[in-house]
């Protein structure tokens, strides 16, 4: 259907990390990054400034950029370029997109600074476009979360869960959950955040919408590891308000995002 560039390295990049929270100005040093960065022109204009790491030396390097913006917070949710992104991860051939997201939790169980997987999604945007728009990509299709991808993710997870001590006490993690995305830029009402949960919803976030759909169109296994850094508006209860969304989000996610990354085979 179409050609697909590869970058010069030996081997495309196995995968996309797309970072959420306090991805923008992250310090990628500590990942070995490999040559410069690049912004790929595609069909729906430039892609962010993508990164290429190699924490292992023995895997194929892994592509990285800021969903938000590259030294700031740029743009919020509603106003990211996902059609760019992911046609993006489509010319580097990576064998599938990871990605984190903030999110505000809305099941009394989960807590500020707890970490979810999730399987399940509900989609209450409005006002983006979901798809590419060729009539030779399939319509979107199958498990919201693909079930490869996902398996990726969860042993990095639970290793993460494991590495608690009491001066450094880990949050739980869960390995499911039902993710709403909603339009934004605004925060969600009380009353919606009841329906919400009322709809099967745990978590609520504004990223994942088109970006997962997308992904489907092309083919590409996509899942993805969000990070609870707020209750959702009136999902406090008895609790304190707590808002998490400081670097200590990005240098919690990277890491296992590159651990499942490494985890995957080229072609999987």
């Amino acid at each position: 259907m179409h050609t697909s560039p590869r970058n010069s390295f030996e081997a495309p990049p196995v995968a996309l990390i797309i970072g959420g929270t306090a991805a923008y100005g992250l310090d990628l040093s500590p990942y070995h990054p490999l040559g410069k960065t690049a912004t790929l022109e595609t069909p729906y204009g430039l892609s962010p400034a993508i990164s290429f790491l190699r924490p292992d030396p023995e895997s194929p390097p892994v592509a990285f950029c800021s969903r938000h913006g590259a030294d700031q917070l740029a743009r919020s949710a509603a106003f990211v370029n996902h059609r760019a992104i992911v046609w993006a991860a489509e010319m580097l051939g990576v064998s599938a997109i990871f990605s984190w997201n903030g999110t505000g939790a809305i099941a009394s169980y989960l807590e500020v600074g707890d970490l979810v997987v999730p399987d399940d999604f509900i989609d209450f945007t409005r006002a983006r476009v979901a798809t590419f728009g060729h009539e030779d990509l399939p319509s979107a299709s199958g498990p919201a979360f693909h079930p490869v991808a996902r398996a990726a993710i969860l042993p990095g997870m639970n290793e993460h869960q494991t590495q608690s001590s009491d001066s450094n006490p880990r949050s739980p993690v869960h390995d499911s959950g039902t993710y709403v995305c909603t339009e934004g830029p605004r925060l969600e009402t009380a009353s919606e955040i009841a329906f919400y949960h009322a709809a099967g919803a745990d978590l609520v976030g504004m990223t994942l919408s088109p970006e997962l759909f997308l992904a489907q169109e092309l083919g590409i296994p996509y899942a993805s590891l969000c990070y609870i850094t707020n209750y959702a508006t009136g999902r406090a209860g008895n609790r304190p308000p707590r808002r998490q969304f400081g670097p200590e989000v990005a240098h919690t996610c990277l890491p296992i995002l590159l651990n499942a990354a490494c985890r995957l085979q080229p072609g999987t």
